[in-house]
């Protein structure tokens, strides 16, 4: 089994190494992760600079790669650049839970998350604490799952998003398959004492929408090990007939760009060719000098 394990809070992590002695030896081991703490990275990914990949000396006398950017860019630097094309990849052990809202902030779950970009299955596993000393209900975590991976591999398209109680193994009272808790951040900006006007920090704390129980952060409350299959599609099909009845479509203006359902951006004119720059526009996307070219009809909508 290949393996691929990074995580957002640096190479030299607690929970990296955690991670990594929860692997079989058998297992083919890949670490790339970032060179410095990425926490709160998000999906970003290095465009306008360059990345550095450096060897360093691992356990069991591997060697790993830190990188010099986000934990997405170690990710694609491991699939593209180093060819490694995992069974699975694992991002974690992460300080701090990973719940609700929280997953679209978190560079451990984008990491996960890239995999799935890439057609690999992914798992991002959290403590539910910044300051964590046991790592072994992770580890035991992980070393079941694979022995259950082998034989029941994660469906295409979906990740799991795990977390862990912060608190002694005995004390787990089990797994829950749970959903993605409704959320948000109450936030609030803190004015940092004894530095010039100006310098603040982000403070704040997640609070609950509509606790039913059945939530990823309720289960990591009632001390239970958090489950979640997450996947990448954030459409709300359950709205596109509304939008079809109330929006402006083709019918409403009969010839208005050829198309049925959809108005350019505001600004955006259209040429000969099909491209705001009047070249055709492709089916691929490609990054070049840091921008990124779109393909597909701007215009269409099935």
């Amino acid at each position: 089994m290949k393996i691929l394990l990074t995580n957002d809070d640096g190479i030299e992590a607690k929970g990296l190494r955690a991670l990594y002695r929860s692997i079989p030896r058998s297992a083919e081991i890949l670490v790339s992760a970032p060179l410095r703490p990425s926490s709160a990275s998000g999906h970003s990914i290095s465009l306008r600079r360059s990345i550095r990949a450096k060897e360093v000396k691992w356990e069991r006398d591997r060697v790993a790669y830190a990188i010099e950017g986000t934990p997405v860019d170690c990710v694609k630097f491991a699939i593209a650049e180093l060819k490694f094309h995992p069974d699975i990849i694992f991002s974690g052990v992460n300080l701090g839970p990973n719940t609700g809202v929280s997953v679209f902030y978190s560079g451990t779950v984008a990491a996960a998350r890239e995999g799935l970009f890439t057609g690999f299955p992914a798992v991002a596993i959290s403590m539910a604490s910044h300051i964590c000393r046991d790592f072994r209900p992770a580890i035991e975590f992980t070393r079941r799952f694979i022995e259950y991976y082998r034989i029941h591999p994660l469906p295409y398209g979906v990740m799991l998003n795990v977390n862990i109680p912060a608190c002694p193994m005995h004390f787990i009272k089990g797994v829950k398959i749970t959903r993605q808790a409704p959320s948000r951040f109450v936030e609030a900006f803190r004015h940092v004492a004894g530095t010039k006007l100006g310098a603040y920090e982000l403070t704040g704390e997640i609070s609950l929408l509509e606790p039913d129980g059945t939530s990823d952060e309720e289960a990591v409350a009632g001390g239970f090990i958090s489950v979640t299959p997450l996947h990448v599609d954030l459409t709300a099909y359950h709205e596109m007939e509304s939008l079809r009845r109330w929006y402006l479509t083709a019918e409403d203006t009969p010839g208005l760009f050829g198309v049925s359902g959809a108005v350019p951006a505001r600004g955006f004119r259209p040429r000969a060719g099909g491209g705001q720059d009047g070249r055709p526009l492709t089916r691929s996307k490609k990054y070049r000098n840091g921008r990124i070219k779109i393909a597909g009809n701007p215009f269409k909508l099935h």
